[in-house]
């Protein structure tokens, strides 16, 4: 998906980042999460749309770079940005083995860790007062999904799920004790396609302690130019930061 045509959002704003730095090639390939993760990125009939569309679009669009972004399963995301057949990944999270195996950016968005369970399987709460407690629950997550920004042991999260219907599924169904998530993006999932993961007595909490799990572009360490391409990201990023851009631009999605 070409993302030469910008949203009203992104033009909007698109003035207010910093200057580009140039780069020699003419085209990057972007992947994010086919599972969809809105308010980021998401399809929305046969378009891709979302705050990551956004930010690359005011980034990009004067640059002579062709951008072009595909949803495919995250595991596979990962692995093929690794592997040099895509050159970004969207919207991931910082691990040890994510800054060995890509080039990180600076962060471009903050989200709220949270514990998501059933109240028909746990009818008088949950006793969480550290994210230690969670640890002694059974916790599951999705597929792929790094969960060390959550305060919790990752190794331990049961990582099965394709999608989050499937989670709810196996929360309610008492294989899990909770689901692990960020509020920001059930929220989304409402707001962008009326998708409510916390219908049917499904409550969710922050995590306790957890003030925030940042989140990065990987860039394949594979791509010729892949140092200048953090450089410009980091810049615009900041740029786009200290102005009020980024926020702007959350903003339009989220309120």
């Amino acid at each position: 998906m070409k993302i030469a045509l910008l949203s009203a959002t992104a033009l909007a704003g698109s003035l207010l980042s910093g200057p580009a730095m140039a780069l020699d090639t003419s085209s990057l390939k972007v992947c994010g999460d086919g599972a969809n993760w809105p308010p980021f990125h998401y399809k929305k009939g046969e378009n891709i749309e979302g705050y990551d569309i956004d930010v690359l679009n005011a980034i990009f669009q004067n640059s002579g770079v062709d951008v072009s972004v595909d949803l495919p399963p995250w595991k596979r995301c990962v692995f093929e940005t690794k592997s040099g057949n895509y050159d970004i990944a969207l919207s991931a999270s910082y691990s040890e083995e994510r800054d060995r195996d890509f080039l990180l950016t600076d962060y471009y968005y903050t989200l709220q860790p949270s514990y998501i369970y059933s109240t028909q399987q746990h009818p008088n709460g949950l006793n969480i007062e550290t994210a230690d407690d969670i640890n002694q629950l059974r916790m599951c997550g999705l597929l792929g999904y790094n969960y060390t920004g959550f305060s919790v042991d990752d190794s331990q999260v049961r990582k099965s799920a394709k999608d989050f219907k499937q989670l709810v599924k196996q929360t309610q169904a008492g294989r899990c004790d909770v689901f692990l998530a960020r509020y920001e993006i059930l929220a989304g999932f409402k707001a962008a396609q009326g998708i409510d993961y916390l219908a049917g007595g499904m409550q969710v909490e922050p995590i306790p302690g957890n003030m925030g799990d940042k989140f990065h572009m990987m860039i394949s360490r594979e791509h010729p130019e892949a140092n200048e391409i953090k450089a410009l990201l980091d810049q615009n990023f900041e740029s786009m930061r200290q102005s009020g851009q980024l926020k702007s631009i959350l903003d339009g999605y989220l309120n």
